[in-house]
């Protein structure tokens, strides 16, 4: 078999037409649901709830080479996963070489032309236009070609056409992967070790689940983060059997290994990531792990760790979840349904404010003022104090971090700069990478202090993009920006326009499609939401939302600026509702 790639192409085919033509084309085949009940997830990933089992039919007596082609696209698509089935439309060597494990590619469409005839042997031409490429460990990555081109040698074989030349991995439809895959977080720790951050993954909705997750954290957090990441758990450790959960919920973790003359705080930490990542399943109520012949030894914590456990390494622990809002130069504190000023001088005395953040102890609040040139900082407490700090062209709303750090954008008209550092000393300019020649109209820091995202125009494109932070392991100071890229989006979605951190790992994007009303929609940091589409949050019933803010923590609430000022969330039954009485001119989060 013989593949070429190409750039990106449109799409022409929808996958569920596929499924369709391939069900005709094999008779026994069980076909994939385009429909039934649909649930949202913490991450806000829709998915389907208990999608029908598919077993799909084995190559039939006397299959022409193109349905033997065909028939191999469709086992490939099994659930519960197995692969199987799709070996016998191989040849036998194929067959024990074929690793389908190793990567997953998602395709929209494909096509399989006629076969043509070589010398004892026939080759069936594939094309497939593909969405996305799944890593052994269940990453979702975008490839950098969309149309991919398969010659499939097929040769006889006990009298039965049979491939020769498998492709490296599996092939399954964005419409399989839709319903059949789920979105979870294998957890590793950030540089310092100090907080636990997360690395979406993508496996498949069956019983081997919590051992996929396993095992793909055991894979490593290679290139998680720009390389940042670090995993407590050896490399040379694996699992001794699969992951049980047992009649009390109860994921057992039997690891080969030793944890003799490991520290305390390493066995605490792989623990840590252990616990987080399975307590993503929903019949888990504990974890137990055993290492060797025996359980791990963590002084003073039960052999059954609970869910809850390890909540120290929680970065959003203490994330700050009150909005703030000016109202005429006065500070005030927004809930949901009420809004009250600030207690002190800066709820009841007005200040001359262009944006503002609060610090994320809300000890501080920074102001961007004189038209967008000079950014002032100044004690909550007491009496105003403004210092300026800042001094730019076009600043826009500035963030803080949780060491105190402040980071501001100035936009020029040559593109955009950011600047990071404390208030007290001269801030250190950070590359924005392929920001930095365009206009940021939004930047926010994600609640673990790992990635940023921002809304940007380069070119003439509006677009929302995505990167990770690099620290200094030592010193905690900021290096620089890694991996930054812009985010594909459904085509749907329409023209990114705010943005703000809904989890770790997951942004809630308000965007315009063409002149309909802008609406807030849910998006992955991986860009999976390309393929799965996103989750629109509620249905906003007016025309002049200009800015979504949230604080990264998903227990909080969303809320919506609009053009008069009204500020806008969600009530009980998930319909927007006004959650101010009177409008008011700036909003933020605190960070």
């Amino acid at each position: 078999m013989t593949t070429r790639t190409s750039p990106p192409a449109p799409r022409t085919l929808a996958s569920a037409g596929l499924l369709l033509a391939l069900a005709a084309l094999l008779g026994g085949c069980v076909s994939i649901p385009d429909g039934g009940p649909v649930r949202v997830v913490e991450d806000g990933r829709p998915q389907q709830v208990s999608p029908a089992r598919i077993r799909p039919a084995g190559p039939a007596e006397g299959a022409s080479p193109r349905e033997i082609v065909n028939g191999f696209l469709q086992a490939m698509m099994a659930s519960p996963v197995r692969y199987d089935i799709a070996r016998r439309f191989l040849t036998e060597g194929a067959g024990e070489d074929w690793r389908p494990e190793k990567s997953v590619t998602v395709y929209s469409l494909s096509s399989v032309a006629e076969p043509e005839e070589r010398t004892g042997a026939e080759s069936v031409s594939v094309d497939i236009a593909r969405e996305a490429v799944l890593t052994e460990q269940g990453r979702f990555t975008v490839p950098a070609a969309r149309e991919q081109h398969f010659d499939f040698t097929l040769v006889q074989e006990d009298e039965q056409w049979r491939i020769a030349d498998p492709p490296p991995g599996a092939l399954i439809t964005d419409a399989f992967f839709e319903d059949y895959y789920d979105a979870l977080n294998a957890y590793y720790f950030d540089a310092s070790g100090e907080q636990l951050v997360a690395s979406p993954v993508h496996l498949p909705d069956d019983s081997t689940r919590p051992t996929d997750l396993v095992a793909s954290l055991l894979g490593g957090p290679d290139g998680v983060l720009g390389g940042q990441a670090r995993t407590y758990l050896p490399a040379s450790w694996r699992l001794a059997e699969p992951v049980r959960i047992d009649d009390q919920g109860v994921a057992r973790v039997n690891l080969t290994g030793s944890d003799s003359g490991m520290p305390l705080d390493d066995r605490e930490r792989l623990s840590a990531q252990l616990v987080w990542s399975l307590r993503q399943i929903s019949s888990v109520t504990g974890v137990a792990i055993q290492v060797g012949d025996r359980p791990i030894a963590l002084p003073n914590t039960p052999e059954v760790q609970r869910v809850d456990a390890w909540d120290q390494f929680d970065p959003a622990a203490d994330r700050p979840t009150q909005l703030f809002a000016m109202r005429e130069g006065k500070l005030l504190v927004v809930g949901r349904s009420t809004t009250g000023p600030f207690a002190g001088e800066w709820g009841t005395e007005p200040v001359a404010a262009d944006d503002f953040r609060v610090t994320v102890d809300s000890e501080r609040i920074a102001l961007v003022t004189g038209g967008r040139r000079t950014v002032e900082v100044s004690p909550l407490a007491g009496e105003r104090a403004l210092v300026p700090v800042r001094r730019g062209t076009d600043l826009l709303r500035p963030s803080w971090d949780a060491a105190g750090r402040l980071w501001t954008i100035d936009r020029t008209r040559g593109g955009s700069r950011l600047t990071v550092g404390p208030t007290d000393e001269e801030p250190r300019a950070i590359d924005l990478g392929p920001l930095a020649g365009g206009r940021v109209t939004g930047f926010e820091l994600s609640p673990d202090g790992a990635r940023f995202t921002a809304v940007a125009r380069v070119g003439t494109r509006d677009a929302l993009y995505v990167g990770a932070i690099r620290y200094d392991a030592e010193t905690g100071a900021v290096v620089g920006l890694v991996d930054v890229a812009e985010i594909p989006l459904p085509t749907e979605t329409g023209v990114p326009m705010s943005a703000a951190w809904r989890s770790s790992t997951t942004i809630a994007l308000l965007a315009r499609a063409q002149e309909r009303v802008p609406q807030v929609v849910i998006v992955a940091v991986d860009g999976s939401s390309s393929v799965t589409g996103a989750v629109r949050v509620g249905l906003l019933p007016q025309g002049g939302a200009r800015q979504v803010l949230g604080s990264g923590v998903v227990s909080a609430p969303i809320f919506v600026l609009d053009a008069e000022g009204v500020l806008w969330t969600q009530n009980g039954d998930g319909r927007w509702a006004e959650a101010s009485d009177d409008p008011v001119n700036l909003a933020s989060f605190a960070g």
